[in-house]
């Protein structure tokens, strides 16, 4: 048994699941979230940018202690921008023996976190033009054992679902034109369209609107109802990234079909044309005709499970040092 130091950012149940899964594998794991969760923490950050950069740098000070002299074999970030260079370089120096890997499902254009590569022996993304940009490892993300049990004879109500924030009118625009496509087709969608105050002030100085926008989060129960009750759901990237989202992972997995603008999915080797329709610049002609083919072709989805993933990121041979 081996024990892990994990810190990450605390997304949903992620870093839950995360744990369970390294402890699946036989290992001992002591998590921490990357940031203060903490309500006064979070005040700071939203109202007073400087406070919490001290209460955060304090926060990191605290982990680093606290994980002296507990023998760590690996010590694992899945992002890692959040802490100073030099708290990194701290933590190096109290676990000389450890091997560091980092995870980032984060483009470079949404964090830039080459300045920390330095001091991991490890790092892997969800981003292919990212690690062949950057020489790392290539990872894609994983699907929860929940989306491998999902009910796969429950009667379908919709066509198609989506769930996501939406951080641009260009992403609002897609899903209107789906929208529309799918009510002049006899297709039925349902949306759960997260919004920001503020964009939804925007939506309605555009005189936009669709069903489903909200301004409240969406429980994974909830997510997994949409999905169990729809054939197929619509994969749209909130930012530009050539990864795949953790929509189109779990949705493979659970057997349900694929409408996605990531022209990469050609390529892949788990690409099926019975599980995964391209469409180019909104033409959304071919959807009537794929979700109504059923999906016959086999795919190892064990191979995106969240133990195949934590294996393959943490269960290495470590390369020494040049």
């Amino acid at each position: 048994m081996s024990r892990i130091l994990f810190i990450g950012i605390d997304y949903f149940a992620y870093a839950k699941e995360i744990c369970a899964a390294l402890e699946r594998l036989g290992h001992e794991v002591d998590y921490h979230p990357i940031e203060d969760a903490g309500f006064a923490s979070k005040t700071a950050k939203k109202f007073v940018g400087g406070a919490y950069a001290k209460r955060l740098a304090a926060y990191h000070d605290r982990l680093i202690e606290q994980s002296a002299g507990r023998g760590y074999d690996t010590i694992l970030f899945i992002q890692c921008h959040h802490m100073h260079d030099s708290a990194l370089e701290r933590l190096r120096q109290l676990h000389p023996d450890a091997r560091f890997v980092l995870y980032n499902w984060d483009s470079l254009t949404t964090h830039d976190y080459r300045p920390w590569l330095k001091h991991f022996d490890h790092a892997a993304t969800f981003d292919p033009v990212d690690a062949e940009a950057l020489g790392i490892g290539y990872l894609p993300l994983f699907a929860i054992p929940r989306f491998f049990t999902i009910d796969q004879e429950r009667p379908k109500a919709q066509d198609l679902y989506f769930v996501g924030a939406i951080g641009t009118l260009h992403r609002f625009s897609a899903l209107e034109r789906l929208h529309a496509f799918c009510d002049a087709h006899d297709l039925t969608t349902r949306f759960h369209l997260k919004c920001s105050p503020v964009m939804q002030l925007t939506l309605l100085k555009e005189r936009k609107s669709l069903p489903g926008v909200t301004g409240k989060s969406l429980s994974f129960d909830g997510i997994v109802d949409m999905l169990e009750a729809s054939r197929g759901t619509f994969d749209f990237a909130n930012h530009k990234q050539s990864g795949y989202t953790m929509r189109l992972i779990e949705n493979m997995c659970a057997g349900r079909k694929i409408v996605t603008e990531n022209p990469r999915i050609l390529d892949e080797p788990f690409y099926r044309d019975d599980r995964f329709l391209l469409v180019d610049g909104h033409d959304f002609s071919q959807v009537p005709e794929f979700l109504a083919r059923p999906i016959t072709s086999e795919l190892d989805v064990q191979a995106f499970s969240i133990d195949s993933w934590a294996r393959k990121l943490v269960e290495q041979e470590r390369v020494p040092a040049a």
